[in-house]
Order: C-alpha cells, then structure tokens, then sequence
C-alpha cells in the first residue's frame, strides 16, 4: 500500500512530532473529562445525532484495512532495516525499534519471521553473520537491584556482539532505560514509526470503508469531506490523531469505538416502494460519538497508577513481578478492577495494558502528573 499521504520515513527517537488537536477540540475534550471525573456528565454529546443511536456491537473495521496498514509499516521496516539485516559483513551495530504500546506486539516479530531474518526471544546473543532480532526486551527490564545489574550484563554482551542486532523496545520501557542505563551508548540508532495525522488516517479509511458515510457525532459533519484546498472540512480525524498519539492502530480502534447507528435502520434492507434499494447515504450513515475516557475510582486510584505506569514500563507481568518492581504492595482485586474498567488484560497468569486502552491509560497517566515516554 503506497501513498504519498502516508508516512514513510523512520524518525530518530527525539524527533516525533506529535500530532495536536484544535485548540477548541483540546477546550472541549478538557471540559468534558473533567464533568465525566464528576460523573455528572450525559453520554450524549449532542442534538445534531439521531435520538436513537445504538453502539455497533461488532467491528466497522475490515480485516483488509489492518493488513495492509500492517503491510505498509512492513515497507517502512524494510526501507530501514531490511538490506542491514541481510549484510553478513561488518561493522557491526546495535539498533533500537521504539514503538508505542498500541502498535501490535507482534509486529516486529512478524516482520522478521516474514523477511527470513535470524530471532530471538530470550536474552541471549548467539553468533551469527546476519542480523539478530530481539522483537521485545520488556521482559529483561525490571526496577529491581538484580534487574539493574542483569540488563548491564545484557548491554554489555550487546557491546560486543559480533553482528548486528536489533532490539525491539516499548516507548516507556526505552524512556526508562534511557534515563538509567547506558543503552544510548550501545544503540547506535534508535528509531520510530512517524505519526500518522488527519490526511493519512482519511486515505486509509477511504481506501478499505469508501462505502461507509461517517458523520461526527460533535458537528454532524462527514469527517471524509473535504475543502477545495484538498483539506478535511471536519475537525474529527485531526482530534482523533491527537488523541491516538498519532499511532494509527490506536486511532482506527477509537474511532472502531465511536461507532454508532441509528437503532430503526441496523436491521433495515433499505428498500422503497418498488422493492428497489434506497440509495440514499444519509439514510445510511454511521455516526461517530467518542465514548468517555475510563476514570480510575478514588479508592484504588493511587495504587493503581502505579500498576499502570509498571506494566507500560516492563510489559506483562505476574502479580509478584508486579509487586517486585513498585514501592508497595499491590491490594487484593486491583488488577480485577483495571480489567473492568477494559484497561488491562490477563492472559497465562499475566496482566498487561491492553493495546486498545493505551491512548485511555497515556491520558490517565498524564493527568496523574507521572513521567511519560518519550519518542
């Protein structure tokens, strides 16, 4: 999947751009978290819907959009690293993928498996001539006296590899890293995807959901449509970029989520008089009306930014890992709570944040006033 309005460049981390709302939608979206912190605030958010909106209780996204999304960031991979990893000769170096938390965990694993490349899920480096790849280190890092002195070890064994490398890395667990260990150092280059904003997110959408008419919920506008200048008339998707960090994974999620249609018509073949097919679009809109952002209650609020911040920092973890790497010790039914809440996951007696949450859990954090990660 090629287009001119898709990011194809690999930035250095310290070079993100970060994508920005308007500055109304920024007033808007502060004002309505702070009612939803309350709880005194309606769900809905505006009279220009229809009155009978019903939540899709399926997936709008076709699976044919999130394979070629991930065939194009496959390209973006391969445009980098692809000849590097191939070079059986030297010098030899150390790179760092960083992606955020929404992007697919498996996604750099796949890349590799489908290239033909050398991986490696464990910490260990074993000789080789063409490159080696590490998708994930999460699990090497923890915030203990002993995980300090392991991940030296590590770095050091990666100091002196004689083949390239390339470590796959959590944003928040490279930030982590950054700020206490020498990885800098031993990475020679560190990289990210670029994010994707409002243009690049309406190509990918026209592009596998052109049949669809989305209409905003907020303005009553088709957020697709665009001005003589080549530019969205609605401010939906700009909002949206900004509020998925420009990852384009946890943007098509959100606006997933936003999916509403009117309850009369979900069912409905459309048809008039003559038996024909109506076609009329308006009549088959899909209005998108952003759900609240999940609110931690004031009882396990605390404890549970701490659980939050950990697991973005160190991936999946068991629940004595968890209370291993915070200052204190987790309560009973903490993690059950997040889980409610759709924040976290559980899976093989692990909990970690889950991908679809991330933009909720980053907004979370920041508000909590807790370090971020940096790209």
């Amino acid at each position: 999947m090629t287009s001119s309005l898709f990011p194809t460049e690999l930035l250095p981390v310290g070079g993100y751009d970060w994508p920005r709302a308007p500055a109304t939608s920024s007033l808007k979206d502060g004002y309505r978290r702070l009612w939803e912190k309350l709880r005194v605030l309606d769900d809905r958010q505006t009279d220009l819907a229809p009155d009978d909106l019903e939540r899709m209780s399926g997936s709008l996204i076709p699976d044919a959009l999130w394979s070629a999304l991930r065939a194009h960031q496959f390209e973006c991979l391969d445009k980098v690293y692809l000849e590097w990893a191939r070079r059986k000769d030297g010098p030899h170096s150390v790179c760092a993928f960083v992606m955020m938390p929404s992007v697919p965990q498996d996604l750099l694993a796949d890349w590799t498996r489908d290239r033909g490349l050398d991986l490696v899920e464990a910490a260990a480096v074993p000789s080789g001539q063409t490159a080696l790849i590490v998708p994930d280190i999460s699990s090497l890092v923890r915030r203990t006296m002993d995980g300090r002195a392991a991940m030296r070890s590590y770095l050091a064994e990666l100091d002196g590899a004689s083949r390239n490398v390339l470590l796959g890395v959590s944003s928040w667990t490279w930030t982590y890293l950054a700020q206490t260990s020498a990885i800098e150092a031993v990475v020679s280059d560190a990289r990210c995807f670029a994010p994707f904003r409002d243009k690049a997110l309406a190509e990918l959408i026209r592009a596998h959901m052109g049949d669809e008419v989305l209409k905003s919920a907020a303005s009553g506008n088709d957020i697709l449509t665009e001005d003589g200048d080549g530019d969205l008339k609605d401010n939906y998707l700009k909002t949206l970029a900004a509020r998925a960090y420009g990852c384009p994974w946890a943007a098509i999620r959100l606006l997933d989520a936003a999916v509403n249609r009117e309850a009369e018509t979900q069912d409905r073949d459309n048809k008039d008089k003559d038996g024909k097919k109506d076609d009329d679009k308006d009549d088959k809109a899909t209005w998108l009306q952003d759900q609240a952002v999940p609110q931690l209650p004031e009882h396990f609020e605390r404890i549970g930014h701490f659980v939050l911040h950990a697991l973005l920092i160190h991936g999946p973890l068991a629940g004595g890992d968890l209370d291993a790497v915070l200052p204190l010790s987790v309560p009973v039914g903490v993690a059950s709570a997040l889980g409610r809440l759709g924040l976290i996951d559980e899976d093989a007696g692990k909990i970690s944040v889950r991908e679809s949450a991330y933009p909720h859990v980053r907004r979370i954090l920041s508000e909590a006033g807790l370090p971020l990660d940096r790209l």
